[in-house]
């Protein structure tokens, strides 16, 4: 499913990663809620393949492809969910309820820090 699908996704990844550090750097608030914090993500495609990242010194990333062990944060979807997200077209909490988003190992606080992700 690389072609379109994955491929796009990826994109859209790599943008609300780089995104979401420029607002890290100029946000004192955000840095705030997240220095010292490390966590491990694993986003997992049900249909695809599985990407992860990391939030560490401030900064999330890279994005890489593939599962990892142990994460601190483990998100799995589909990939036209995940689309969906990402392009604002569907909120968390509605994917949430309609069970086409999984969040596991997750605190409250992670919980928050994730939805300026997304």
């Amino acid at each position: 499913m690389r072609g379109g699908g994955t491929g796009m996704l990826e994109d859209e990844l790599k943008r609300a990663i780089e995104t979401f550090n420029q607002r890290v750097r100029t946000d004192p608030k955000l840095q705030a809620e997240v220095r010292g914090k490390v966590r491990k993500v694993l986003l997992e495609l049900t249909d695809s393949e599985s990407f992860n990242f990391t939030l560490k010194d401030e900064s999330l990333g890279p994005l890489g492809r593939g599962k990892i062990g142990d994460p601190d944060i483990h998100i799995t979807t589909d990939s036209v969910t995940m689309t969906a997200l990402m392009k604002r077209e569907m909120g968390p909490m509605k994917a949430l309820v309609t069970k086409r988003l999984k969040l596991t190992k997750i605190s409250m606080e992670d919980l928050s820090t994730l939805r300026k992700l997304f």
